[in-house]
This record gives structure tokens, C-alpha cells and sequence, in this order.
């Protein structure tokens, strides 16, 4: 074998690439203009094979401008697993994105498709559980430093509680809209990480990701989560994840933005605590300084809500006696996660049967769906593996600590928001099969799959609106009401009640 190294002419960014098996196992970060055929000098090259050496390579063409992409080449065994499409310098020329006009449209795009599902949100806002009867109140009633580190269910929701915290300011009529407001944006933010130019190490073609990021915003199976802050952690727990897998960012904005999701979302909802051996799996096989600091992050998050979770889970979370089957692990697996990923929740709706031909129904698709998942994780890029990974410690968690009994998990549109992540992940599986790469009967599967997922997008699009608790009418009964009088407000769903007492 002849090594790019052994000749003196300059060397293409591809040549570089090939020029890495010398010796160089781990990842390293090459930087390129948009004219990818531009030549390294020998010596540049040799620097760079040093740097290789330490796992510390950075490949800087001068023409290139600071804020184009990083591309994150890692072994040619996950190149050729599908890392990267093609080593050829047309599937290398990735557009310059990094533009603010580019990230507004994205932001604004996608906050108006996810208003269009419910668009009551905010055109007839509303508390919404814990929106208002727990986190609202208590910012209310015992003022934001007192009641911003409270346990609730067991464990810390410091989003939550700060989102209630930012609006105390404005009159209470206004916090329904403003609470529903943040908790479309907390949304919005993985589309706006997904697009990004951060992400083009690991999907190359800019369309596919603006095609993955219109599957996240119009998923199926996902209405109890959608537009309430109350749900808000479980978009957050995937940013996290994103953040994780995505190479570093280079400007500092991007740095507080990975510490600020890691800091939010370790604090809010036990998710660190399952995120963490994800993200040590992914650390060594990357050995990646900043997500050595991320993962800090994430360990102080833990802990602290392990200290949570053990001084009040037993106390906040009263879990019913429930009968735990593999007939009954079988249904939620296929019914939440595979078919209401696939047809939504009101398609899975139309299937759903407790008669036992529905049991062999339900066995034939969890087998189907569980060796999609294992094929995955045997052949997928390491960032996907990981996103099943983490998927599947959530799917089993869920299950462990659920309050409801599993018979009741198995029907259509009971806690939604478990079967967030594993779908996701699902979903994500089925559009990485479905690329030109994969096996032709593989490919062929995934596309029927995913024009059957089209048909959920579009019968779980449109979320019906909560019933209309007149709640302009309790605001002006409240701001009417005497200081110290305790002022009840009915809130959805049906039979919650958010008590403020009048300062």
C-alpha cells in the first residue's frame, strides 16, 4: 500500500481522509471551503498526522471562512457504516447554512407547524395540568426562590418551575399564552440544533435533515406533549441527547448553548441519570474534550436529583399494584411505540383489541419492530446506536416507575409522553434504513414504513383542543377578590383545580 504521505504533491481533503488509516483510529475535525478539491502542503499534512497521533487533528484550509462547517471524520469503519454517504468530494461540499436569515426561517417555520397542530395553544391559551395547579401556583403562592428547587412527582423540574418563575411579572391572564409560548419554543429547539451545521458530520445532505426535522415536528402519537410545559422536559431530555452526539461547536454561543440544555435538562425530570452511560459509551469511543465537561454536567445533575429522588420519590409517587406480563410488555411495545409511531395514536385507536387475535397481532409487530431496532444497532453509525440506546433505557424506566397499571399503558393515548423518545428514535432508525446505502429489501421496507408513518402524520395531525374553561372569567374574578382570599380556577383536564391565594 502507498500512503498519501510518501509523495511531496499536495493532498485533497479526500486523499487526507484515506491518509488516516496510517495510524489515526480516533475522530478528528476537518475544516474546508466550499472548493473541496484545495491541496494541503506536505508538511501540513505530516502536522496533521502528528496532531492524529493525540486524537487532536485540525485540518485548516486559510480560505475558508470561520463560519463554515466542521466535519467530523471518524474511522473508515463508521464511514463505511454510514457515518458519511460517500467519501467523494461532491457528497464533502456541504452548503454554508451558518447564516442568521437561515436559522430565523428555520425557527420560524417550524414554530408555525407546530402551532398549526393545535392552534388553541395560544389563540385560546389555557393552564393545563400542572401548568397552573403546581408550578404556576407555587411561584405565585410562595414566590419564585422558595419554590424554584421544589420536588414534584420526585424529582426537580427546574424548567418548569423557572418558565412559571418568568411570567409572574405579567398579569394572570397572560400566562397560559406565555407558559404555552415557552413551551413551544423549548420545541422548536432541536429543529434549530438539527439544521444546523453541527449536524452535517453526521447527515451530510441538508435535506435529509430538514426532512427528519419536518418528521419530529409532525410525529404521531405525541398530543399530550405538545404546546404545555408541563411535558416540556421530555423535548428537552432529547435536545440533551442531540447535544451529546453532535460534534462541538466552534463560537461560544454554541458552548453556553450545550451547557445551558445540559444544565435545564439535568435539573428537570430524572433523565441525566439515564443519560450519562449513554454519553460515557459515546465519550469512549469519541474521546472528545468538551463532552468530557458535558458529561460533568450531567453527573452533578444526576446526583442532585438522585438526592431528590430518594428523600420524596416514595412519598410523591403512588404506584397501583399492576399485573407485569410479557403478553403486556409485547402490546405497549408495539401499540406506543411502533404503532403510534407508524399510524398515530388515532390509527392505533382502530386497531387495538383486548380479543387475543390482536395479542398475535401485537407479537408479530414488536418482533418486526425489535429487529428494525436490532439491525440498527448492529449496522447504524454510532451516533444512531446511541439514540436507540437511549431510547430503550427510557422505554424500560418508563415501565419501572409508571404509576399506571400496564393494562392500562397498552391503550391508545394513555401517557403519551413515555413513548416520546422511543418513537423518535424509531422513527429516526426508519429514515437511515431507508437511504440509498442500506441492503434493496431493507431500503424498500423502510420507505413502505415510512409512507405508512405519513398516514399518522396526517390523521394524528391536528390535536383537538382542551374544553374551554372560561378562563378570562376567573381571571377577572381574581383580580376582583381581596388580598388573602383563596381564588379556585378549574384547569384541563377535567377535575384539576389551581388554588391562588390573592396578594
Amino acid at each position: 500500500m502507498v500512503y498519501a504521505s510518501e509523495t511531496r504533491r499536495g493532498l485533497t481533503v479526500a486523499e487526507f481522509i484515506s491518509g488516516m488509516r496510517i495510524g489515526c483510529d480516533r475522530p478528528s475535525s476537518v475544516r474546508f471551503s466550499t472548493g473541496v478539491g484545495e491541496y494541503l502542503s506536505h508538511d501540513r499534512f505530516l502536522e496533521q498526522k502528528r496532531y492524529a497521533k493525540f486524537g487532536l487533528p485540525t485540518l485548516a484550509v486559510p480560505s475558508m471562512p470561520k463560519e463554515l462547517q466542521t466535519v467530523k471524520i471518524t474511522d473508515l469503519r463508521n464511514i463505511r457504516r454510514g457515518s458519511m454517504e460517500s467519501l467523494s468530494p461532491a457528497s464533502l461540499r456541504f452548503p454554508n447554512i451558518a447564516t442568521w436569515r437561515f436559522h430565523s426561517a428555520a425557527i420560524l417555520i417550524a414554530f408555525f407547524i407546530l402551532l398549526a397542530r393545535e392552534p388553541e395553544r395560544l389563540l385560546n391559551a389555557q393552564f393545563w395540568a400542572e401548568d397552573g395547579t403546581v408550578f404556576y401556583a407555587d411561584a405565585y403562592n410562595l414566590g419564585i426562590f422558595q419554590s424554584l428547587f421544589l420536588p414534584y412527582a420526585g424529582y426537580l423540574c427546574v424548567t418548569q418551575r423557572l418558565a412559571a418563575s418568568l411570567v409572574q411579572p405579567f398579569p394572570l391572564g397572560w400566562a397560559p399564552f406565555l407558559l404555552n409560548l415557552i413551551a413551544l419554543m423549548i420545541q422548536v429547539l432541536p429543529v434549530i440544533l438539527l439544521v444546523s451545521s453541527r449536524f452535517a458530520p453526521l447527515i451530510p445532505n441538508l435535506s435529509h435533515r430538514l426532512f427528519l426535522a419536518f418528521i419530529y415536528l409532525g410525529l404521531p402519537n405525541t398530543s399530550e406533549i405538545h404546546g404545555n410545559i408541563s411535558n416540556s422536559q421530555w423535548y428537552l431530555a432529547l435536545l440533551a441527547c442531540m447535544v451529546i452526539l453532535a460534534p462541538p461547536g466552534n463560537s461560544g454561543c454554541w458552548r453556553w448553548f450545550d451547557g445551558g440544555v445540559i444544565v435545564l435538562s439535568a435539573l428537570t425530570g430524572p433523565f441525566a441519570i439515564l443519560l450519562i452511560p449513554v454519553a460515557m459509551v459515546y465519550w469512549q469511543l469519541r474521546h472528545n474534550p468538551w463532552l468530557a465537561k458535558l458529561i460533568v454536567g450531567l453527573a452533578l445533575g444526576a446526583l442532585i436529583q438522585g438526592i431528590a429522588i430518594l428523600f420524596t420519590a416514595a412519598e410523591a409517587r403512588s404506584v397501583e399494584a399492576s399485573e407485569t406480563t410479557v403478553e403486556l410488555f409485547t402490546k405497549i411495545l408495539a401499540g406506543q411505540v411502533f404503532l403510534g409511531t407508524l399510524i398515530g395514536q388515532n390509527g392505533y385507536q382502530k386497531f387495538f383489541s383486548p380479543s387475543p387475535g390482536y395479542s398475535l397481532f401485537a407479537f408479530l409487530v414488536a418482533g418486526l419492530g425489535s429487529l428494525t431496532l436490532g439491525y440498527v444497532l448492529f449496522k447504524a453509525p454510532l451516533e444512531l446506536r446511541m439514540l436507540v440506546l437511549y431510547g430503550a433505557l427510557i422505554f424500560i424506566a418508563s415501565l419501572v416507575s409508571a404509576t399506571i397499571p400496564w393494562k392500562k399503558l397498552c391503550e391508545p393515548g394513555f401517557s403519551i409522553r413515555y413513548w416520546f423518545i422511543p418513537g423518535a428514535a424509531f422513527a429516526v432508525s426508519l429514515v437511515w434504513l431507508a437511504g440509498q446505502r442500506r441492503p434493496r429489501r431493507v431500503r424498500f421496507a423502510a420507505i413502505a414504513a415510512l409512507a405508512v408513518m405519513f398516514i399518522g402524520i396526517v390523521g394524528d395531525w391536528q390535536h383537538s383542543p382542551p374544553p374551554d374553561r372560561n378562563f378570562q372569567e376567573y381571571v377577572a374574578e381574581f383580580e376582583q377578590a381581596s388580598p388573602g382570599t383563596t381564588v379556585t380556577i378549574p384547569v384541563n383536564p377535567s377535575g384539576w383545580f389551581m388554588y391562588l391565594v390573592k396578594h
